[in-house]
């Protein structure tokens, strides 16, 4: 059995931790709206034309619902473990266990994958500016070191990062946005993707899995609650504010560049690279100059969603190693609070991965990517599922003063809405990943196996330990305690688990 990992009784509140501002900089960061738009949007107008518009908004709404029951069970259970953390309260210790696994496999692919789509598209910018051409791996080497180098510095720091990183690829889409919108597109501005008879459209389901995939990783909020300042009111303003600023950004900027694209030759532009659509009209519209920018802002755009996944992975690992699922030394801490083991761990365990692909030769982007991130998007949508079936669980065995909408009717509701979604990505899977069916179950079968060891390791696990409930519950800032007055005694052998300090 892995030894029991130190407690931590600073409280947040006498250090300084990250709040709203820095939490939506780290979900942002992970989206890397610059890469979507620039990357998936182009594929969503090959699979559904227009109906890429419409196609970002009804996850956005998906996800307002999730996050209702997600931020709700997150205010009575404390633990910082996110995921893993409510469906073990909800759904029992085993059955968290197996979704921290799967959940720690899944981000690890995401950023594997991230690293490499990092290193391709800075190898180009770098061979356009200079004409110098680089191999990705030793890029990818660079990228890893730094992001390591940031993560073992105070969250407060890498939050920092993300956010100078995540405004300039927000003002590059920006300039673009408005010189299409002062220029009146190619052919005029029209609202025709908005149009009733597009919201019922038959090309809605093939851009799902695009754009589905597009809002992975605002569920983040929570791996940072024990270096968040005032969790219980932070966290929840942080989520939705998140889920609110992808939705309204992604189908904004999908509208424009539709607009600046023109139906009339939209069909041409996207007959060559569809990677290049964006910057085709960036050059159109703003300039062979903002294109070399934005070129840049790509690739940085990438590097902060491989920091927010390397900060998030970490986490995840700390917090397996306290509910005793992983070696107990993963769960060490540097000088300023951040993992410590842990990061050199998902680093290492990143370049690993990486030259393992190189060596046998794998396209960075077309195969690496796609082979680690379905993977990712997969883990997410079963582990939200679950959470969401996990808050009605919850809520059923322990009265609160919560209302009925919060804790059964919206968690249900997004229960059976990301079912379909999942259901619709599997479907579809062999298009992403270029693969048959055995290539496929291969692809999975990391999440298997992951979920396979956590269900064996929560047998070993002695009850005497940490739950997996309660991770991260002994930092919690007494302040931020909910009040006594809004909690209805329960008789539940749960109860000790849901303590907030």
């Amino acid at each position: 059995m892995a030894p029991s990992a130190p407690t931590e009784t600073t409280s947040p509140s006498s250090r300084r931790g990250i709040g709203t501002p820095g939490l939506v900089f780290f979900v942002l960061a992970a989206a890397a709206p610059l890469t979507i738009l620039a990357g998936f949007v182009p594929l969503g107008m090959l699979a559904g034309g227009d109906a890429i518009v419409l196609g970002f908004l009804y996850p956005g709404l998906v996800y307002l619902l999730f996050a209702v029951g997600y931020t709700t069970i997150a205010r009575h259970v404390p633990g910082g473990g996110a995921f893993l953390t409510y469906i073990a309260a909800g759904l029992g210790a085993r059955t968290g266990s197996v979704a921290g696994m799967i959940a720690y496999v899944g981000y690890l692919g995401g950023q594997i994958g991230f690293t490499a789509s990092a290193s391709v598209f800075a190898s180009f910018t770098i061979e356009t500016l200079t004409g110098i051409r680089l191999h990705w791996l030793p890029i990818a080497v660079v990228i890893t070191v730094l992001v390591l180098t940031l993560g073992l510095r105070r969250v407060g720091v890498g939050a920092a990062t993300v956010a100078v990183l995540l405004v300039a690829e927000c003002a590059i889409l920006a300039v673009f946005a408005v010189a299409v919108l002062i220029q009146g597109g190619y052919e005029g501005l029209t609202l025709a993707a908005f149009a009733p008879e597009k919201w019922v459209s038959a090309a809605l389901p093939g851009v799902f899995v695009l754009t589905f995939t597009a809002f992975v990783g605002f569920e983040q909020t929570t791996v940072y609650r024990t270096e968040t300042r005032a969790p219980n009111r932070t966290i929840p303003r942080a989520t939705y504010l998140a889920v609110a600023i992808l939705l309204v950004g992604y189908t904004f900027g999908a509208w424009v560049i539709l607009q600046a694209a023109g139906q009339s030759r939209v069909t041409a532009l996207l007959a060559g690279d569809p990677s290049e659509l964006v910057f085709t009209l960036n050059d159109e519209f703003v300039g062979p100059a903002a294109t070399a920018v934005m070129l840049i802002l790509v690739v940085t755009s990438f590097i902060a969603g491989v920091i927010a996944l390397q900060n998030t992975s970490a986490r995840y690992l700390v917090n397996l190693a306290r509910g005793g699922l992983l070696p107990g030394g993963l769960s060490r801490l540097a000088t300023s609070g951040s993992p410590l083991t842990a990061n050199f761990v998902q680093a290492g365990l990143v370049l690993i991965a990486l030259v393992i692909f190189a060596a046998v030769g794998a396209d960075p982007y077309t195969q690496i990517v796609t082979w680690t991130n379905t993977p990712t998007i997969i883990a997410v949508l079963v582990l939200q599922i679950l959470t969401s079936i996990s808050v009605v669980s919850y809520f059923r065995r322990n009265r609160r003063r919560e209302t009925r909408w919060t804790t059964a009717i919206a968690p249900a509701l997004s229960a059976v809405l990301v079912t379909v979604a999942l259901v619709l990505l599997i479907a579809q899977m062999g298009a992403l990943t270029g693969l048959g069916p055995a290539g496929n179950a291969c692809v999975i079968a990391p999440l298997v196996l992951a979920g396979a060891y956590g269900l064996l390791r929560a047998r070993r696990v002695h009850p005497g330990r940490a739950t997996l409930a309660t991770l991260g519950a002994e930092t919690i800032d007494p302040a931020d305690r909910p009040d006594p007055r809004l909690e209805t005694p329960t008789p539940d052998h749960h109860r000790s688990t849901e303590r907030e300090g």
